[in-house]
């Protein structure tokens, strides 16, 4: 199977002084973890990086097949790689800012996810695990009828049915931070069930599947790892103390 990093610089210039994929946490790039990682799985046999190649080749250009030049917003990148592997049955999907991955982090998704008839594979872990390996950490929470969950930083994709999702995959991924300017995109009574705590997790996939014709699967995962990003310099500081 092969990988693709989301790397590029983006909006990330407001917050950090450089790249923030080359931000050094104890010394070592960031994206170093996650290339590390996701090279450990033996279910991945190739890796793309979406970035800038000027800043990216020096540390990782001897260890992935190939740093894509970087285009103007995070789904831009996507589509980009995607053109890549578009002959791809499945892909996985990851940004670089998860350095607390390891490699059963990824192996218990890719194995789960595969069990899956889906085109769309996304994890989310329930509250309690994330606040109990790592309390504080700081998510954002969507409150879901089987329990409060957050959303992870990978996903298993179908090269295949990404036009199907492009118009609303980029207002996702321009609101995820977001969760009632995400669900917008899906409709009014999609955000009062949400606001009222009866959104089930199948109910929100049938939803998703009639919607935009894909069959999206959520998995349910206990590796509290997945989910915790960085965005700004103090994450940074709250989480290099568990590398």
């Amino acid at each position: 199977m092969k990988a693709i990093i989301l790397a590029g610089e983006g909006k990330d210039k407001n917050s950090f002084d450089h790249n923030k994929a080359t931000i050094p946490i104890k010394g070592i790039p960031m994206i170093q973890y996650v290339v590390n990682c996701i090279k450990s799985s033996e279910y991945i046999d190739s890796l793309l990086v979406v970035g800038n190649p000027q800043h990216l080749e020096p540390i990782i250009g001897g260890e992935v097949e190939i740093i894509i030049q970087q285009k103007a917003s995070m789904m831009d990148n996507l589509l980009e790689a995607l053109s890549y592997v578009k002959e791809e049955d499945k892909v996985l999907i990851a940004t670089c800012d998860i350095p607390l991955i390891h490699k059963a982090v990824v192996n218990n998704f890719i194995e789960t996810a595969m069990t899956k008839e889906a085109d769309l594979c996304y994890p989310i872990v329930e509250k309690s695990f994330c606040e109990g390996c790592y309390p504080d950490a700081r998510r954002t929470y969507v409150p879901l009828k089987e329990g409060v969950y957050t959303g992870g930083n990978m996903i298993l994709l179908a090269p295949k049915t990404i036009d199907k999702i492009e118009v609303i995959a980029r207002l996702l991924i321009r609101h995820r931070k977001n969760p009632i300017k995400m669900s917008q995109a899906l409709g009014f009574r999609f955000i009062l069930k949400l606001l009222l705590k009866k959104l089930s997790i199948p109910k929100l996939e049938r939803h998703i599947q009639k919607k935009f014709k894909i069959k999206v699967k959520a998995i349910i995962s206990q590796n509290p790892e997945i989910a915790n990003d960085i965005d700004t310099i103090e994450d940074i500081k709250i989480l290099e103390k568990y590398l």
